[in-house]
């Protein structure tokens, strides 16, 4: 089968590629930018270009659909949030390929950080932590106990962790641009990722994230099993007929499990499971269920966390962190050609300097959807 995965820039597309070329499949990426990391990967057919689908929404469906017909795509796999705009893009589609995505309006509805939430209500035993939706900064309430966000956001950027009266103006917060005040929780950071097909789970990892950018997306995962995350994936799948990929974040609290947020698409959980997938001839996904190791996403770990770990005397904690576990992104099989992270890291920091945005926001702001 010919397989595209878009958004090749992200770790866990490579994830996808390698699971795919193991299985036997000719495997393409795309994305919008021109060096991202996936570009460098050994083994597969090509990179295929696309226009940024936030700034160019009918040239990318376009140049989209001119590859799926040029190259007999049997399967496309989403990995960041391109997924939202592939979701306006599948509407229009007409062909054979398979689009391994949820129907629109569920995908949408999770995406949003207060109306996932009812969604995820009476799942299990985990439980939902107070929240209000705002679209005035008179309802902001002056609550140590809570916290801001945007009902758009990612990677734990804008949260305001102490509210009050006058943190956000008319311009930041409004009808158009709505937040979300929610109860604080304190407590132990966990993630999972999971892979449905049609409300059937496929695969499913928890893990305790460590060594975390913007204190929210981690680098270091550490394998985690709890009987109550279980329930509440294989209860949601049934309740959501999900089909796709999707993580959750919580927090446990003296005991009780939150659920924080939803992320209805990839997430680096599946390098936990990356290594006992595979994708069958006629596109079905497998999982052969195996003991799962902590990893880390390589020397960046060393690079962004040395000093933090120094100034609180924790660096020799680091050094041993990634000493024990693995690179899971290395693949001796389908290596990433030298000096890829290299290439990779210039542009997203040409890209900060000429669109003045931080690092983070740098590497996803072209495919971003916010409402």
């Amino acid at each position: 089968m010919n397989i595209l995965i878009t958004g090749a820039r992200a770790p866990v597309a490579i994830e996808w590629a390698r699971i795919a070329l193991r299985s036997g499949h000719r495997v393409w990426l795309a994305d919008s930018l021109k060096w991202p990391l996936g570009r460098f990967l050994q083994g597969i057919e090509g990179y295929l270009r696309l226009p940024s689908p936030r700034q160019d929404l009918a040239g990318y469906q376009q140049q989209l659909q001119g590859y799926l017909d040029q190259h007999a795509i049997g399967l496309l796999i989403p990995t960041c949030e391109e997924i939202f705009y592939l979701s306006q893009a599948f509407a229009a589609y007409i062909g054979p390929t398979e689009w391994l995505m949820p129907e629109r309006q569920l995908l949408f509805e999770l995406h949003h950080k207060y109306q996932s939430l009812s969604l995820l209500t009476g799942l299990g035993e985990v439980r939902i932590p107070a929240t209000r939706m705002l679209t005035s900064c008179s309802q902001i309430d002056d609550d140590p106990q809570t916290i801001l966000k945007p009902v758009y956001s990612r990677f734990g950027r804008q949260v305001i962790r102490t509210p009050k009266p006058g943190a956000l103006n008319e311009r930041q917060l409004n009808e158009h641009i709505p937040w979300v005040q929610q109860q604080k929780i304190d407590g132990v950071a966990l993630c999972n990722y999971a892979v449905f097909e049609h409300g059937r789970l496929i695969a499913h990892q928890a893990y305790q994230p460590k060594y975390c950018f913007n204190q929210a997306a981690g680098s270091y995962f550490v394998p985690h099993q709890d009987r109550r995350l279980d329930d509440f994936v294989h209860q949601f799948g049934e309740k959501t007929g999900f089909h796709g990929q999707v993580a959750f974040d919580f927090i446990e609290q003296d005991g009780v499990i939150f659920v924080i947020e939803c992320n209805p698409r990839a997430t680096s959980g599946l390098h936990l499971l990356g290594a006992q997938m595979s994708i069958a001839a006629d596109g079905q996904l497998q999982y052969q269920p195996a003991p799962p190791k902590a990893g880390h996403v390589g020397v960046i770990i060393l690079l962004f966390f040395a000093w933090q770990a120094w100034r609180d005397k924790q660096l020799a904690t680091l050094w041993r962190d990634f000493r024990q576990a693995p690179n899971l992104l290395n693949d001796h099989r389908w290596p990433i050609s030298a000096g890829a992270q290299w290439y990779a890291l210039l542009e997203m920091g040409y890209r900060s300097l000429r669109y003045r945005r931080p690092l983070t926001d740098a590497s996803t702001f072209d495919i971003e959807w916010d409402g």
